[in-house]
């Protein structure tokens, strides 16, 4: 792959690889034992990429699993455009999958079978019977596309993938007539047979479920499911996106809020140049999308690109395009305006207006779309979320640390009202019908680093301790270190890390060779493995009685030397990233020359690797060296360009347990405006004051804290981001993440101190878990810290438990979920 995976595409790539060798096991052992996989990946997951991995790993191998060379994909979407983008995307991602393998079925296709290693992509209108290519024995073909999968399931059945794009749509019952996809994976009579394995890819995968279960076939299911929560963190997505509309009684303010558009695409433009020029990076040129409804007039449209072309100084007929389906150029108010197909916009940098009516298309990719102005009414408002929906992949695929403004998106809605507008952000908020989990705010008001605060405030803020939490799934240790190895090599940080990566973990392996040879066990495996233990038995044919047979008996010979090959590809893939190899290598230079032997260096490797401790001691080895690392150059690191920085991420979060990361705070954010506005919040507005809606007691809290005239400043820690202080805990089966809610800073007989104040609801079913964790940070950072307290409510009045002091730490490792609240009853002390 030419792109690093985010922790969760790799997760789903590795379980659905899993699946598919099952699968394809299992109908190499029976072809009645027919299989279903439903990946569920909310919009912006980077479901391409996760299939491409897929396909990659399928043809190639990995690490992990081993090539299948017969595998054969067929890849079905009922959008021949789609089909493009897809492709495309995967020729980007990546780094084998070239032209030649990636094949559009198209009207000169006439094959008697799929060939394996290769991806076809079929859009069902192929399929139809007015179509030729669902028909034979014509002059202009020899198979149909239908003779073409029947003859390919029954020479390759157990290798063949039938991929569902988008498997969402076309899976309807229509009249009891099944639909083409349908046909696909349930088979006709007489005409081809099920689909041995089938692979759903939708955010909502329900219907391909349902019409799976239905279809009549026994087959073996499985779901793997992208969390939305991961997909938030990835950095993929735009974290907010800003919705304007007029207030109530105004009247329609079309070319106001389309001239407020053109200035924030242009706001943008100015954003991204000066951090471009920051991180030496080509520029990101915002676009401009304006949706208008299905039958616009002349008068109308001259209206509104008046509108653009005035308020857009510079702005030519060349830089605005239309997607509208009459597929032709617009010829209005003195402007022509060419159509551009929507899949070839992104990569267009002279485009920046695109003139759209629907949704645009399915599967539509421009992370440049960042500003969209929507003339249609609120009865369309499916359409106005789809759009944008389709408009909230970040530009350079990452969080933009330093200036948060630029993980927004702004939408104006000139035609909305209020309680529409909020129909909106309820879909969005609850994850409705495909939409992305992006957070939706409406007042939006900048905040920046509140020029009245100390700055040793902001610099004791970003040196407080925060955690980076395993992901649920993770690559090997080895794999980790060899990352960090490489970009630590790449980035000039450590030159040589690469050979001190193969020096150390060659100490490790030949550390436990010596080991399991002080006890006698390592010659003995060696044996073990050199040989292959043999049983003979018998069967009656010409003896006239059982006991003339022999016993049975069992014996040993060598195994010869492509049996120990295969033993040492196993060797390779417990121990990957050349490790394996490296200590092969390091076994023949200690023997002696008229001792050479290759095929034994690799039986001793193997032996090695056979033994699961020892793969412990070197997954071991290579995680304390990754946090060694890290400590060590994370002043390097911080130093690096955004995109090179970012490259590092993955790396902490391949953790096995929580491990220190950085709290970056943002230069400026966007937030809601709300009723509650704070004062000597690190952040700020023009006014000085900090917009949060806070609720219960955290209102008293934070209250009570504003009356102390000893406070500096305080921050309210967001729920995610680099820009959180993380505290791991551990939950029912992984480890999780809580945010306290305020970091305090106070003038002290030290200087100005932090303080961690948590209100904490004791009712929770995560309560005693996350205090907890809170406990088990106070316990490892209780010195850099004033206060660390945890809040409740008791009976109308406000009780705080000291986290650093170590009889109430020792009270809350043994409290249950259900003692909570008596914990706080005996231990905690008034706060008012």
């Amino acid at each position: 792959m030419r792109y690093t995976l985010k922790d969760y595409q790799f997760a789903a790539s590795s379980q659905i690889v899993k699946a598919l060798r099952r699968a394809s096991k299992d109908l190499g052992e029976d072809k009645s034992n027919l299989w279903s996989i439903a990946l569920s990946a909310p919009t912006g997951a980077g479901k391409t990429v996760i299939a491409t991995s897929v396909i990659e790993t399928l043809f190639e191998g990995s690490d992990r699993f081993p090539a299948d060379p017969l595998a054969t994909i067929l890849w079905v979407t009922d959008d021949p455009a789609l089909n493009e983008q897809t492709k495309r995307n995967m020729m980007q991602a990546s780094s084998t999958l070239g032209p030649s393998r990636l094949v559009t079925i198209d009207a000169g296709f006439d094959k008697s079978s799929f060939l394996p290693r290769h991806v076809y992509f079929l859009n069902i209108q192929k399929l139809s019977r007015s179509n030729p290519l669902s028909r034979s024995n014509t002059n202009l073909r020899d198979y149909s596309l239908w003779e073409t999968i029947s003859n390919t399931i029954e020479e390759n059945g157990a290798h063949f993938y039938v991929v569902i794009d988008e498997a969402h749509r076309g899976m309807k019952q229509e009249n009891d007539r099944t639909t083409i996809v349908s046909r696909i994976i349930n088979g006709q009579a007489a005409i081809n047979p099920p689909a041995p394995t089938v692979w759903g890819i939708s955010a909502t995968p329900e219907r391909f479920i349902e019409a799976i279960g239905r279809s009549g076939n026994q087959r073996t299911s499985t779901s793997v499911t992208v969390p939305l929560e991961d997909v938030k963190a990835s950095g993929l997505l735009k974290d907010k996106i800003v919705l304007d509309n007029p207030a109530a009684g105004q009247a329609d303010g079309d070319t106001t809020l389309t001239r407020a558009a053109v200035a924030q695409a242009l706001r943008f433009e100015e954003s991204w140049r000066t951090y471009s020029t920051s991180q030496s990076e080509p520029p990101v040129l915002p676009v401009l999308v304006v949706q208008v409804p299905n039958s616009p007039t002349d008068s109308e449209l001259g209206e509104l690109l008046h509108a653009i072309f005035g308020s857009w100084r510079g702005l030519k007929d060349g830089n605005v395009v239309n997607t509208f389906g009459e597929h032709s150029a617009l010829n209005i108010a003195g402007h022509t305006i060419n159509y551009m197909k929507p899949q070839e916009i992104q990569d267009d940098p002279a485009v920046r207006v695109v003139l759209c009516k629907d949704a645009i298309s399915t599967g539509w990719d421009c992370p440049r779309a960042e500003v969209l102005v929507s003339l249609r009414r609120a009865d369309d408002y499916t359409y106005i979320a789809q759009l944008i929906g389709r408009m909230v992949r970040t530009p350079l695929a990452r969080r933009i640390a330093t200036d948060q403004t630029l993980n927004d998106v702004h939408c104006y809605l000139p035609r909305f009202n209020k309680q529409q507008v909020k129909e909106i952000v309820n879909r969005f908020a609850e994850g409705r019908n495909d939409e992305p989990p992006v957070e939706v705010i409406t007042d939006p008001v900048l905040v920046e680093r509140n020029e009245n605060i100390p700055d040793e405030v902001l610099d004791l803020l970003q040196d407080l301790p925060t955690y980076v939490v395993p992901g649920r799934i993770y690559r090997t240790q080895i794999s980790r270190l060899h990352t960090l190895a490489t970009l630590l090599s790449g980035d000039h940080i450590v030159e040589d890390a690469i050979a001190q990566v193969r020096i150390h973990l060659n100490g490790v392996l030949a550390a436990q060779q010596r080991r399991l040879e002080s006890d006698g066990s390592f010659q003995a495996d060696l044996t073990r493995v050199r040989s292959l233990k043999i049983e003979r038995s018998y069967v009656l044919l010409a003896a006239e009685s059982i006991d003339d047979l022999p016993d049975e008996t069992a014996y040993e010979m060598e195994r010869d030397d492509n049996n120990i090959e295969d033993l040492f590809k196993v060797a390779k893939r417990k121990l990957p990233e050349g490790v394996a190899t490296n200590y092969w290598n390091e076994v023949i230079n200690m023997q002696r020359p008229d001792d050479f032997d290759p095929t034994e260096a690799k039986a001793v490797t193997a032996v090695l690797a056979l033994h699961s401790e020892v793969v412990e001691a070197v997954e071991s080895a290579a995680e304390q060296l990754v946090r060694t690392w890290l400590r060590e150059h994370q002043r390097s690191i911080s130093k690096l360009p955004d995109a090179r920085k970012v490259a590092y991420e993955p790396v902490k979060r391949e953790t096995r347990s929580p491990e220190l990361t950085d709290l970056v705070l943002p230069a400026s954010r966007l937030v809601s405006d709300n009723e509650g506005r704070w004062e000597k919040h690190v952040l700020a507005a023009e006014d000085g004051t900090f917009p949060v809606a806070l609720k219960g007691w955290e209102r008293k809290v934070l209250a009570r804290e504003l009356a102390d005239n000893d406070l500096v400043a305080w921050y309210r820690n967001p729920t995610g981001g680099n820009a959180s202080l993380r505290v791991p805990y551990r939950g029912s089966q992984f480890d999780q993440s809580m945010y306290p809610d305020f970091i305090l800073f106070h003038r002290t007989d030290a200087g100005i101190k932090p303080s961690v104040v948590d209100p904490h609801g004791f009712h929770l079913a995560d309560a005693a878990a996350k205090l907890r964790g809170l406990a088990e940070y106070a316990q490892r950072h209780s010195d850099k810290f004033d206060r660390i307290d945890s809040v409740v409510e008791l009976d109308g009045r406000l009780v705080a438990l000291d986290l650093r002091s170590e009889p109430v730490r020792e009270a809350v490792h043994t409290v249950t979920d259900g003692g909570v609240r008596e914990l706080f009853e005996i231990y905690a002390g008034d706060y008012s």
